[in-house]
Parts: C-alpha cells; sequence; structure tokens
C-alpha cells in the first residue's frame, strides 16, 4: 500500500511520512559526500605519490588500503544510521577491523615501512645509496621492496622492513651547495696548482645545467705503513688529474685516520650523473690500488727532509 502511494506521489508521500524517510535521507546525503571525499582524496594521493617516484604497484596497493578504510567509514555510518546502542556499533566496528587487519596484515605492514621511506625521504629513485653494506642506484620503491641497481650490474631488492633499520648512505648532493664549498676553498687556499685545479672544476659545476643535483661518492682506502706513503701519495695527485675530465673535476683525498699497521685515505669523487659512478668508479680504484702490485722496495725513492717531516705527521694517531 505503502509503495503505491509513493508511485502515486512521491513528494507528498515523503513529506507526510518526513519521520520515516529522514534517515534514509541523511544516510545518502552522507554516503554521497564520503564518495566525493574519497574520489578527490584518492586523485591526490595517487598523483603525490607519482611525483615521489613510487611505482604503480605501490600507488595502487596505498590506494587499496585507503579504500578499505573508506569502506569501513561507510559501513560504520550505515550501522549508526539505524540508531543502535553503543555496544553494537564497537561490537561491529572490531569486527570490520580484525577482518580487515587479518586480510591485509602483511600488506598494511609493507605498506607503512614504504609510507616510512616516502614520508623520510631518505632516497628517492635515481640515487646512489649505500644501504648497510650493498650499495648502488635506486631503480624503483614498491610497497615492499626497494630495488637497487649494483656497480656489478646485479639487480638487487632490498626489503623495505629491512632498509628502516640499516645504515642509510645518499651520495646525492645539491649542485649549488657543491659551488657554494668549491668557491670556498678556492678562495681559501694559496697554493696555485689547487688554486687552478679548483677553478677548472668550479667552471665545469657551473657549466652544468641539465640537473641541480650531483653525487658525491667517498670511499677509504688503506695503505699499510711497509709502503712508501710519499710515492703513494705521489701516484693519489697524478691519478686524480687524469681523471679530472671523467668525473666532475678531479678527485680529492685525504689522510681519514690511522691504525697500528695502516694510513686510512679517504678519496671523494663528484659526478653528475649517478651511472658515472656505476661506469667508473671500478677502474679508478684499480689504478689507485696499482701501488699494492709494485712492492716498495723495486724502487727507491730519495725525498727531502720537509716531505719526510710531513709524512711523519700524518702518520701519528689522533688524540
Amino acid at each position: 500500500m505503502q509503495i503505491l502511494e509513493f508511485l502515486e506521489d512521491p513528494i507528498g508521500f515523503i513529506i507526510s511520512n518526513l519521520s520515516l524517510v529522514q534517515p534514509f535521507l541523511l544516510l545518502a546525503a552522507e554516503l554521497i559526500i564520503l564518495l566525493i571525499i574519497y574520489a578527490i582524496s584518492t586523485r591526490g594521493i595517487s598523483r603525490r605519490l607519482r611525483q615521489y617516484g613510487l611505482s604503480g604497484e605501490a600507488r595502487t596497493g596505498i590506494v587499496i588500503v585507503f579504500r578499505l578504510l573508506f569502506v569501513v567509514v561507510a559501513a560504520i555510518l550505515i550501522v549508526n544510521s539505524f540508531g543502535p546502542d553503543l555496544g553494537t556499533l564497537v561490537s561491529f566496528s572490531t569486527l570490520i577491523g580484525a577482518a580487515i587487519g587479518l586480510a591485509v596484515a602483511q600488506a598494511v605492514s609493507g605498506m607503512v615501512t614504504g609510507l616510512y621511506i616516502l614520508i623520510a625521504r631518505p632516497f628517492r629513485v635515481g640515487d646512489y645509496v649505500r644501504i648497510g653494506q650493498d650499495e648502488g642506484i635506486v631503480t624503483g620503491i614498491t610497497l615492499n621492496y626497494t630495488k637497487i641497481l649494483k656497480p656489478d650490474e646485479t639487480r638487487l631488492r632490498i626489503p623495505n622492513t629491512k632498509i628502516v633499520n640499516s645504515d642509510i648512505v645518499n651520495f646525492r648532493v645539491e649542485l649549488k651547495d657543491v659551488i657554494k664549498d668549491v668557491a670556498h676553498d678556492r678562495f681559501k687556499t694559496k697554493e696555485v696548482e689547487e688554486r687552478r685545479l679548483l677553478t677548472t672544476a668550479l667552471a665545469k659545476l657551473k657549466g652544468i645545467t641539465h640537473t641541480e643535483i650531483a653525487y658525491r661518492y667517498t670511499f677509504d682506502l688503506t695503505l699499510n705503513f711497509q709502503f712508501d706513503h710519499l710515492r703513494a701519495r705521489d701516484n693519489f695527485d697524478e691519478i686524480c688529474e687524469e681523471w679530472a675530465d671523467t668525473f666532475v673535476g678531479a678527485p680529492t683525498w685525504q689522510v681519514w685516520d690511522t691504525t697500528n699497521q695502516a694510513i686510512i685515505y679517504k678519496f671523494t669523487v663528484l659526478a653528475d650523473e649517478p651511472q658515472d659512478l656505476i661506469e667508473y668508479i671500478s677502474d679508478f680504484m684499480d689504478q689507485l690500488l696499482f701501488i699494492y702490485r709494485h712492492p716498495p722496495s723495486a724502487e727507491k725513492h730519495e725525498h727531502t727532509e720537509e716531505e719526510l717531516e710531513a709524512d711523519e705527521e700524518s702518520m701519528r694517531a689522533p688524540e
């Protein structure tokens, strides 16, 4: 009978039975508003995740979890519109939450770690990084894994849960900061040759217009005290100068630390593309290690008193 009345005069039926229809109208309005918010939010989230460089798999997974949250909210609105008591609502919400938790526990775990990497941004796709003992170019970030292209062309997938507990070194630097540092060093130095090298490097840096970032890579080289360190340092200078055109300026070195048996040198290489580190670092290291393949007794070199004193000073363990 009510159905016939509604079909004959829908508006009149709604007005005369407003108290009966009102909960349904409010529910319909709430669900429409929720749907609009969902559509706008998911579109905005997808666009932002794409800007951050997340893969399609990661974006889809996050949107699915976000969609499940909206389903839960919609279910609560539907149940609440019929006026259940608080106990019923809590029980229903707990049931829904437990079901979703069991179904997507692993996905949520991966999403949380993926979101941490996304928000903290320790690295992004295209960066050259060192994660624990592994290093290479980041080629992708998914919900559960970060993909790395290693220097030996091996493609490694590191679980995000492992990354959050590992030491991370990102070799990406802002080009403007590098230019500022080089200009400062050039202003401070009084040595003609060093000033010339810094001037060349500065001009090369300012000539880079295709990017605003560079990659400052560092590594250590340990030489036993039995080697002729003055000869090794001359060798370092010559080799670094030879690589000036390959990298952004000549690589640099410094005495970094000492042990009871060796001196540790730290080398710094600046590249404008991470792929340059993949291609050339191995050959550069090979040349530096040439000293190991030639015993120090093979040749005797005469050194000045000043050189010997400077060498002895650098070999002293830091206090």
